[in-house]
């Protein structure tokens, strides 16, 4: 349902080894539409979304990439929106509007064909998407080093960008972190984050947290990683693998989160 494109688009469902009908569902959507549409899946172990990015990325054909959260819906301008913002060098960073369970619920095709869920987003939400605009724009003015931070549920980049970082550091294998140290290896490579929170912001329908996400960040076994790390541009297990990377991705998932239902 995304208007306003003038260029050609493709899609890629990237998966974290779902054993339901996820893949079905894109092979029949596939075939009613006229645009490319590739499925890419492997064996779920742990919360794998950096690797999960990268393999998505591996079957790309485009030159810029929008980065976007299975749980979220967006509105039918957001592709139109993120082509129209993007500029040399800057990496587009959104959020999300936060839908609750009951408000979830009520979400259909219907719903979603028709925008009615584009009135439903909370006072609240509306306020905190204005307040964290303006601080972008702020930390945009005066040239903050490390914000204002990626959110990793609604990203625009070009894709020489994000291969001359190596993509997802994919040594992050529980909840967390990982679009934050993304963000920070693109601007150490050069890029500029700038927030497209004026634009557009996806919503993302309730469900439960992951079982790896805890209730305080610091707590979080990839905040230890993520302090810890390198500190440099390239990360050495992305879209490439580099040995040290690799072994350092062995001792690191030492203790992965069970599988549980997918």
């Amino acid at each position: 349902m995304q208007t306003g494109l003038s260029e050609g688009v493709e899609v890629i469902v990237t998966d974290d080894g779902s054993r339901d009908e996820t893949a079905d569902v894109v092979a029949d959507f596939a075939r009613t539409v006229n645009f490319p549409i590739a499925w890419t899946s492997h064996p779920h172990n742990g919360f794998q979304v950096a690797k999960t990015r990268n393999d998505g990325v591996r079957l790309a054909r485009g030159r810029y990439l929008l980065l976007l959260d299975g749980d979220c819906i967006v509105p039918t301008d957001h592709l139109a929106q993120h082509l129209a913002f993007r500029r040399p060098g800057m990496v587009a960073s959104g959020d999300c509007c936060r839908l609750d369970a009951e408000t979830s619920i009520r979400v259909t095709d219907a719903v979603i064909a028709s925008g009615q869920y584009l009135e439903w987003a909370p006072a609240a939400e509306r306020k905190r998407r204005r307040r964290r605009h303006f601080r972008a724009l702020l930390y945009s003015l005066i040239g903050h080093r490390r914000k204002p931070a990626l959110i990793g549920n609604n990203v625009g980049c070009w894709r020489s960008d994000y291969e001359s970082v190596n993509g997802y550091d994919e040594n992050y294998r529980e909840w967390g972190c990982e679009a934050d140290d993304f963000g920070l290896r693109l601007r150490w490579a050069g890029c500029r984050v700038r927030s497209i929170l004026g634009h557009t912001w996806a919503y993302h329908l309730w469900h439960p947290p992951h079982p790896s996400m805890p209730a305080r960040w610091r707590d979080c076994k990839n905040t230890q990683y993520f302090l810890s790390r390198p500190h440099a541009a390239r990360c050495l297990n992305g879209m490439e693998k580099d040995h040290d990377g690799v072994a350092l991705a062995e001792e690191f998932a030492t203790e992965t989160v069970p599988a549980g239902p997918r």
